[in-house]
């Protein structure tokens, strides 16, 4: 897996290592990648801890509720985003009960 070098990250040669989130001044970017490579993205306040088992939350929840296992979405989503109104209404109830975003 490679990631920018801009920010400071290389490329990861160890199943071990995982990149987890990136801290700057003004935000903490946190990343979950699911072993079949989809990756949930949420950017937060710098001084909150990990996101990740929210992340992984989300993906064992409405992702695979609404998206895997609904056949009338389409799982092109590098290109067109995920267009399903029953998992982006999961997805904001669920980030506003979050205590990081209360």
């Amino acid at each position: 897996m490679v990631f920018f070098n801009a920010l400071g990250l290389h490329k990861h040669t160890h199943s071990d290592e995982q990149f987890l989130a990136y801290k700057t001044s003004a935000y903490k970017l946190h990343l979950y990648e699911t072993l079949s490579g989809y990756k949930f993205v949420m950017l937060s306040d710098p001084d909150i801890d990990t996101l990740r088992p929210a992340l992984r939350q989300i993906y064992a929840g409405p992702f695979i509720d609404f998206v895997v296992r609904n056949p009338l979405s389409t799982m092109d989503s590098r290109t067109h985003g995920i267009d399903n109104e029953y998992f982006r209404a999961s997805i904001d109830r669920y980030v506003r009960g979050l205590l990081a975003f209360s």
